[in-house]
């Protein structure tokens, strides 16, 4: 099978858009009488002249015109393939998170970790609450959950917390309040999110609801936030959820209600356990320094400041509805 050699065709295609051997030679950084051995070179290789030269002309051949049009396609098929397997060599990671525990964080640490690292392939799945499975087999590299250590098989690492608010219907009797506390919550029924999927009522929720004195009724149960949204402005329960969803998922029909004793809600990263490439190792640690530049105020449970801005959004919301 007969062979070219790509960085001849290079050569050729520079003369040939310049017309000029000396432009050519400038634009490739090659010496001028290296530039036209070469393609003469070429020539003899392909028993064709492609170049018609005088002392002030160069012109394309017949033989020079098809050259460059089929010439200009190999280096361009020729560069695609050497991008195609860079890019499948190179390190991709794919990052799940859980509705909200990356409304804050998650845009921000690709952000940083694109400027960092932007060899490094990204993709984003968003993945069901109370599912750890697309972690467990590999398929997620790393997400941003609502997990604690121990909760799982999992590593799990514990980066921010936020005030709970209870969303509710609009026209629930306790929608036009500042706050609430669970007592107020008592004869409520919930619509409960799992951290994690199991048979049953989630141990971890029912073990707050009686810690307060609550039955722990459940009203439905929701894979999704935007489930759980739905449910809440139909009126078929109430649920605890983070203060991100106030800032990030306002809705007609649903107001939030600051929860005064409600533990915080934490943002997590979890992974599988066992030994972790350089790219997650960097991922990780971009996300503790972003999470670590976020205001303290807005990741610390009963600070005043965060409060008062909660409130504050939620008579925003309020107002805004009407």
């Amino acid at each position: 099978m007969e062979r070219l050699d790509l960085r001849l065709i290079q050569y050729f295609v520079a003369v040939a858009e310049e017309l000029h051997f000396g432009r050519a030679a400038e634009r490739l950084h090659i010496a001028q009488p290296s530039l036209s051995q070469q393609i003469r070179r070429l020539e003899a290789q392909l028993g064709v002249s492609l170049l018609e030269r005088n002392s002030r002309n160069v012109h394309l051949t017949p033989a020079g015109s098809a050259l460059l049009h089929e010439g200009r396609k190999t280096l361009s098929q020729a560069q695609h393939a050497i991008q195609a397997t860079r890019a499948a060599g190179a390190p991709r990671l794919t990052v799940g998170f859980y509705g909200s525990a990356a409304s804050e964080l998650l845009p921000d640490v690709l952000r940083a970790f694109g400027e960092r690292l932007p060899s490094v392939g990204i993709c984003v799945r968003e993945l069901l609450l109370g599912s750890v499975a697309e972690i467990l087999d590999g398929s997620v590299d790393i997400a941003f959950t609502r997990l604690l250590p121990g909760q799982t098989e999992l590593e799990v690492e514990v980066l921010a917390q936020e005030p709970r608010l209870a969303a509710l219907a609009s026209s629930h009797p306790l929608a036009a309040r500042q706050s609430v506390s669970f007592a107020d919550l008592r004869d409520e029924g919930f619509i409960t999110n799992p951290a994690v999927k199991q048979e049953g009522t989630p141990t971890r929720w029912l073990a707050e609801q009686h810690h307060h004195g609550l039955p722990g009724r459940v009203a439905a149960e929701a894979t999704s936030l935007q489930e759980i949204l739905a449910l809440v402005a139909a009126g078929r329960g109430v649920c605890l959820l983070p203060a991100a969803v106030v800032h990030h998922h306002p809705r007609a029909g649903i107001s939030y209600v600051l929860v005064t004793d409600a533990d915080p809600a934490v943002v997590s990263l979890a992974w599988r356990a066992g030994p972790i490439c350089t790219a997650l190792k960097a991922f990780m640690e971009t996300s503790r320094q972003v999470a670590a530049a976020k205001p303290n105020a807005e990741a610390n449970r009963g600070s005043t400041d965060t409060t008062m801005r909660l409130n504050e959004s939620v008579i925003s919301l309020s107002s805004r509805r009407g």
